[in-house]
């Protein structure tokens, strides 16, 4: 993220409502919820620090200053120690932790690795995220983050830059490419500027091309969550087992000890946590799955009614008469059996058909689930994983999987381009592999696959189908999306009229 040198006014006015005015890790605090949202906003097409995005809306003329500055006479250090004695006191000696569900952080990270991110969006399903997007900005060949742990070891962190040129190399190469592709292929839109027509074209040769480019490759985002949904993940990152995780939590808490000093607490990761992944893994791998492979992209593994006595439509109808009656469940399981197909079809339609593009389905909808076993690439994987009421089970990411072209690569006749960077990662990649395992997935490029297990129930699938199936959605993500909902509407025809309703154009 672009951070300029601050004026000494510029200063004084951001340390106001940040925790740290040059760092990589901090705090935005005391300014209004309804202002934060929009600041946040820009972010994902804008490269610059959140913290310049707050100093132009506080200095545009958008808001005025005098309302949101500090004016309360309380020493600040006092203040902290009265927060730590109240926290002492009702939380510690009472054991009442759900306090710190009430503390409402905002928590910018800028230029932490793409490999770390997507992980920390996994760690708590909770909190809200914002990410810098490679979709819509073009990245900088200096913005990658090399291993820490490749400090200690010059030749590979010799070779790991050079790998990194290599991809970014080819990046700019497909760029170009895809950029006179496009050209002589999309035509422009009616009463188009040849400037937003050119915009147009680049988003998709720069969503494009990301696909050479490597997990190291830096990101930013920014998080909005309560301080026990912060000590979740600070106890995950110092059990994640890289040196970046590590140093990332030690910079959270000492910013967040700037604003919440009652609140941080019980930041050490168990033995549990710290032991299970390493335990887990040295276990599995006595298994023989070496010659283990997928077939297909998108399968459907299992869904509600697939075996025992009660189909999908029974335990839907079910639930749905269960919701408007509050009868016992067993009473209603005997009358649902009795029902005819079409009386059930009939309540599951009535409960559904008068949805528009923006409404969400009734409840007794979450009690019907689909498993999917997907195999995507790691730019649609980054897309998927923010469905956040959607349960994922995934590993991390390897090489092992194959790869993705996008079309227009393949189209554009620079396929080559992208396949060489590929192989220069994965040469790096299985010599990581043996000599530091830990730093092997940051040299994994976008393109490249891994394998996901998707849990959902009906109610969290409609609204994810309802964003990911239309034309504003990138076409990796949407092809996965019709794939799976192609299978839903032929393994429970009775939800085929509803799901994907929004429009199409």
């Amino acid at each position: 993220m672009l951070m300029r040198k601050l004026t000494e006014a510029e200063e004084n006015l951001l340390k106001k409502f940040v925790t740290n005015l040059y760092g990589p890790v901090y705090f935005i605090h005391s300014l209004p919820e309804f202002i934060i949202p929009p600041i946040n906003s820009k972010v994902s097409r804008k490269d610059t620090s959140w913290r310049l995005n707050i100093l132009e809306s506080l200095t545009s003329g958008d808001l005025d200053i005098s309302d949101f500055l500090t004016t309360s006479d309380i020493p600040l250090d006092e203040a902290m120690q009265k927060a730590k004695a109240f926290h002492e006191k009702w939380v510690e000696r009472f054991g009442h932790s759900s306090i710190a569900e009430q503390n409402l952080m905002h928590l910018c990270i800028e230029d932490t690795s793409r490999f770390l991110s997507g992980d920390i969006e996994l760690m708590n399903k909770r909190p809200s995220y914002i990410e810098w997007s490679q979709r819509y900005q073009r990245p900088n060949r200096d913005r990658f983050v090399i291993p820490p742990e490749l400090e200690n070891y010059p030749e590979l962190k010799e070779k790991f830059i050079k790998v990194w040129n290599v991809s970014f190399d080819a990046y700019e190469t497909l760029v170009s490419k895809l950029t006179d592709y496009l050209k002589l292929t999309v035509e422009k839109n009616k009463h188009e500027s040849d400037k937003a027509y050119m915009g147009r074209i680049s988003k998709i040769a720069f969503e494009d091309a990301r696909y050479a480019l490597l997990l190291s490759a830096k990101t930013s985002f920014a998080v909005a969550l309560n301080a026990l949904d912060l000590q979740d993940i600070v106890r995950k990152l110092q059990s994640h087992g890289t040196k970046e995780a590590e140093i990332l939590a030690r910079n959270i808490i000492d910013e967040a000890e700037k604003i919440a000093p009652s609140m941080m607490r019980h930041l050490s990761p168990s033995k549990y946590q710290l032991t299970v992944n390493k335990e887990m893994e040295d276990l599995v791998n006595g298994y023989d799955l070496e010659n283990a492979s997928v077939d297909s992209d998108v399968e459907l593994i299992d869904f509600t009614g697939k075996n025992g006595d009660m189909t999908f439509l029974d335990i839907l109808t079910m639930h749905i008469i269960f919701s408007y009656t509050g009868k016992p469940l067993e009473r209603i399981k005997d009358l649902v059996m009795k029902l005819g197909m079409e009386e059930k079809a009939i309540i599951v339609k009535s409960a559904s058909s008068k949805m528009d593009q923006f409404d969400h389905l009734i409840e007794p909808f979450r009690s019907v689930r689909y498993k999917f076993q997907l195999r995507l690439s790691e730019a649609a994987w980054h897309q998927l994983l923010r469905h956040r009421m959607i349960n994922f089970n995934a590993y991390k990411p390897t090489i092992e999987n194959g790869y993705t072209v996008p079309p227009n690569i393949e189209k554009a006749g620079c396929t080559d381009v992208l396949k060489r960077a590929i192989d220069e990662a994965e040469k790096l990649y299985l010599e990581l592999h043996e000599k530091l395992p830990e730093t092997s997935s940051y040299v994994v490029t976008n393109a490249h696959k891994r394998i996901v297990l998707m849990d959902t129930d009906l109610w969290a699938f409609d609204h994810y189908a309802n964003l990911r199936c239309t034309p504003e959605a990138q076409w990796d993500i949407r092809n996965i999306s019709f794939k799976m909902l192609d299978l839903i509407k032929e393994s429970t025809p009775e939800v085929a009229e509803f799901l994907a309703r929004r429009k199409q154009s």
